[in-house]
Parts: structure tokens; C-alpha cells; sequence
């Protein structure tokens, strides 16, 4: 959560946060990703998921958001494992999409102070 705080007051009053649509586009496409895992459940790891969350990872860390990038990978590397196994813990996946909900919400949060 720090990285954004920082990023946001490193750019306040600059026309970064407030012109950059890029940015705006990246957090709601993650939170439109979180909306569809969660409704489509977890049952099934598609290779069109992998490479979703992989974007937006990359996309986040293009963005200087460290913390998301991080959530983001883990969250890849946890689905990819749950291919390769029966007795898959959803603990830690569910944990990281709890996380990354709240981190979308507080930096859109800090995005609207802007």
C-alpha cells in the first residue's frame, strides 16, 4: 500500500495522474478481472487467464505500482501451480484477489483526492 501513497503524492499537482487515462485503464481493467474471477469461480485455470493476469502484472510494474506487479505474479505463479495438482489450496489465491481488491480500491481512492 505504500508504493501507491508515494506514487500518488510523487505526482500530485503534475499532469501525470490527472491526464494519464493509461493508468485509469490498467486499474480498471484489473478490478473488471477480480469481478470476473470471482464470478467465474476457480475451477478452471484458462491459458487466456494466465496471460491476463500477466499483462496487467507487467502493466503495473510499467507504472511504477510494485506492490500490484508482485500480487499479480504470485497470483499467476498460484494458478499456474493449481494446473499441475489435485490438491490444490485455495487459501492463497483467494488471500491475494482480497489483497488486490483492496489495494484497487485505495488507489482509486487516492486517484479521485487528485
Amino acid at each position: 500500500m505504500y508504493t501507491v501513497v508515494c506514487l500518488i503524492q510523487l505526482h500530485k499537482g503534475c499532469d501525470f495522474m490527472e491526464n494519464n487515462q493509461d493508468l485509469k485503464i490498467v486499474i480498471d481493467d484489473i478490478e473488471v478481472f477480480l469481478d470476473g474471477i470471482l464470478l467465474s469461480g476457480l475451477s478452471v485455470t484458462l491459458d487466456s487467464t494466465l496471460r491476463e493476469v500477466n499483462r496487467l502484472a507487467v502493466s503495473c510494474d510499467k507504472f511504477g505500482l510494485k506492490e500490484g506487479a508482485s500480487m499479480l505474479f504470485k497470483l499467476e505463479e498460484a494458478l499456474k501451480m493449481k494446473r499441475h495438482t489435485l490438491n490444490f489450496e485455495l487459501d492463497e489465491v483467494v488471500k491475494i484477489l482480497a489483497v488486490l481488491g483492496s489495494y484497487v480500491s485505495l488507489i482509486k481512492g487516492k486517484m479521485k483526492e487528485l
